[in-house]
C-alpha cells in the first residue's frame, strides 16, 4: 500500500473513532470491552490447543500463556470499567503511533514537520477547551473526551497530509543487460 493511501485510510479510522468516542462514549467503551472480550477467549483457546499439541519444550510455554490469559480475564471481569479503559489506551496509543508514523512519512521537509505535528497537538487542546466550555454535557468520561478530540485532529490532519502527497514515481526493475548496442564488456 502506498503512503498516500495508507495516510487517508489511518485518518478516516482516526476521524470515525474520535467521532464515536465523543458522541457515544457508553457505546464505544462497552464496544472495546466486548472486543477486548472476544480476542481474550480467542486467544486462550489457541493457547490451550498449541500446549496441547505442540513437543513437551514448547507445551509449557503455552500452558503459562494460557494461564496468564486466564489470570487477564479474571482481573478484566473484577475490574471491568478499568480494564475497557486500559484497552481502549492501548488500542488509542496504537491508532496513536499509526498516524504519527504516516505523518512523519508523508512530511520530507524536517523544519516543517515537528511544527505541523506540534499545531496539531494545539488544535487537539483548542478542540478539548472548546467542548468543554460550550458543550459540557458531553464530558460524561474525560478520558474518551481526551482520546476522541486527539483521534479527530490527527485523523483529519492525516487525511490531509495523506491528500498532499505526491506519488512516487514508479521505477522499473533492472533488466539484464542484453542490449545489443552497448554490449558488456569484458574483463581482462
Amino acid at each position: 500500500m502506498d503512503a498516500k493511501l495508507s495516510c487517508i485510510i489511518k485518518g478516516l479510522i482516526g476521524v470515525i473513532f474520535g467521532c464515536l468516542a465523543l458522541l457515544v462514549p457508553e457505546i464505544t467503551l462497552s464496544t472495546f470491552l466486548a472486543v477486548f472480550w472476544v480476542i481474550i477467549i480467542a486467544a486462550l483457546i489457541i493457547c490451550v490447543f498449541l500446549a496441547i499439541t505442540s513437543h513437551s519444550e514448547g507445551s509449557l510455554f503455552w500452558f503459562l500463556a494460557a494461564t496468564a490469559l486466564m489470570i487477564v480475564g479474571i482481573c478484566s471481569f473484577i475490574f471491568q470499567g478499568l480494564v475497557a479503559i486500559l484497552f481502549l489506551l492501548v488500542i488509542a496509543a496504537l491508532a496513536f503511533y499509526s498516524g504519527l508514523e504516516g505523518i512523519l512519512l508523508a512530511l520530507t521537509c524536517t523544519r516543517c514537520k515537528y511544527l505541523l505535528i506540534g499545531g496539531a497537538v494545539v488544535f487537539a487542546i483548542l478542540l478539548l477547551i472548546v467542548i468543554i466550555k460550550y458543550v459540557p454535557g458531553i464530558i460524561h468520561d474525560p478520558i474518551l473526551t481526551v482520546l476522541g478530540a486527539f483521534s479527530l485532529v490527527f485523523g483529519l490532519f492525516s487525511i490531509l497530509m495523506g491528500w498532499h502527497i505526491k506519488k512516487e514515481p514508479v521505477i522499473p526493475a533492472a533488466v539484464p543487460s542484453s542490449n545489443p548496442v552497448n554490449p558488456p564488456k569484458e574483463k581482462e
